[in-house]
């Protein structure tokens, strides 16, 4: 009785046009062998081929100097199988209203120091939004997406979810709420943001303190298959409410950004320059540290940076695409003796890969990366060769 009283609701559901929802699942899987020639880091600073951003120092292990076995560890290099790079999405849509869900399995626990991690990693919630599309110009949104202040979202790395990051590429995802303007090639997006995580002594992911929310901005003008575009996200960090706070002041979290894609036939060139001030704690993936408490319950200065990034697309046929990309990002001249032995300074990746679509929802994958990353209190450089291959399936 109950299935068929189910089964009725679900066909109503179907067939009616004033409750009909459309529904779909998408995704990929993306099974890959990553192989690097010493010690690199997704993000931390543990030995991980997970989502690597950077090279590690091998002359450091745990914040102190390292023994000659631990020095041989980090100089070591490693192989992995990965696979949680894989996602899928849930999409519904309902006359003005449309929705994302997507995830992938990267858990936030473990899920950046896990090598071949089989049954260990467990789902990761990366976007979860909702559209409401007034009409063909404005449309309101609100939840977790991609930041208004990304600019371009993808380095044209395989490294899906390492993509550059602290070395030249600061977008990543917020929960925001707010409106897109479209009229022809121009579109302009402002959202009311989180501010950013004040981060205390104890750790990163404290409160976000303050009536005030951030804001974000996103102006960008399409023409004849290009676009430029510039983008910010604006801040201020209260400190003085924290439960150790001894002194100092508030912090500005500021992001400033411009960008371009530029189509020419089989080939297109993306670029991207930022700068900015505590971008690690507004998520933005910036290369300095975030700014926070010290020991003695004082408000440690933000540090300012910026950087860039730039890719190259050559479709060479329907089926082989090749991408080289160069990304490069730096703490600023005046903010650099105040870091640690831990701390990066300058981060530069570089990297060319090549597609081959084997059917139109299976592509064959390798790609070469070099992490060149300098730390801060010695400015000591260490550089760290990657290669991975794989297959990615779409469906």
């Amino acid at each position: 009785m109950l299935n068929r009283v189910a089964a009725s609701c679900a066909l109503v559901l179907i067939s009616s046009p004033a409750l009909a929802f459309e529904f779909s699942f998408k995704g990929m899987i993306k099974p890959e062998v990553v192989a690097s020639d010493q010690g690199i880091a997704s993000y931390g600073s543990a030995y991980s081929q997970v989502a690597p951003t950077h090279a590690l120092r091998t002359d450091i292990f745990g914040g102190a100097p390292a023994t000659e076995q631990q020095t041989t560890f980090l100089s070591s290099d490693a192989t992995s199988f990965q696979a949680s790079q894989s996602r899928f999405s849930l999409n519904m849509s309902h006359e003005k209203v449309r929705t994302v869900l997507e995830f992938d399995f990267i858990d936030g626990e473990d899920g950046f120091t896990n090598q071949t991690a089989i049954q260990a990693q467990e789902p990761r919630l990366r976007l979860a939004t909702l559209y409401y599309d007034m009409d063909e110009n404005w449309t309101f949104f609100g939840g977790q997406k991609w930041s208004t202040a990304s600019g371009i979202k993808s380095s044209g790395s395989y490294n899906w979810v390492g993509n550059a990051y602290r070395a030249g590429n600061s977008g990543f995802l917020a929960v925001e709420v707010g409106a897109t303007y479209k009229n022809d090639g121009l579109m302009v997006t402002g959202a009311l943001t989180g501010k950013g995580r004040n981060a205390t002594a104890g750790g990163i992911n404290a409160n976000e303190l303050g009536s005030m929310p951030g804001f974000a901005v996103d102006v960008n003008y399409s023409f004849s298959g290009h676009k430029i575009g510039a983008a910010g996200h604006f801040a201020e960090l209260n400190y003085e409410d924290e439960a150790g706070f001894a002194s100092g002041e508030n912090q500005d979290a500021n992001l400033l950004k411009m960008y371009t894609t530029l189509n020419f036939g089989a080939v297109s060139i993306n670029a991207e320059y930022y700068t900015g001030e505590a971008l690690n704690n507004q998520n933005a993936l910036g290369v300095a540290p975030s700014s926070g408490l010290n020991a003695a319950g004082e408000v440690r200065e933000s540090f300012s940076e910026s950087g860039f990034f730039t890719y190259v697309t050559w479709k060479i046929n329907a089926d082989s695409t090749i991408k080289v990309g160069y990304a490069s990002a730096s703490v600023d001249s005046g903010d650099r003796a105040r870091l640690s032995l831990t701390d990066l300074n300058e981060n530069t990746t570089a990297y060319i890969n090549y597609g081959h679509k084997i059917t139109d929802s299976f592509t064959a994958f390798v790609q070469l990366t070099n992490f060149n990353t300098e730390y801060g209190s010695d400015f000591k450089d260490f550089s760290a060769n990657v290669g991975r291959a794989g297959v990615v399936f779409k469906f």
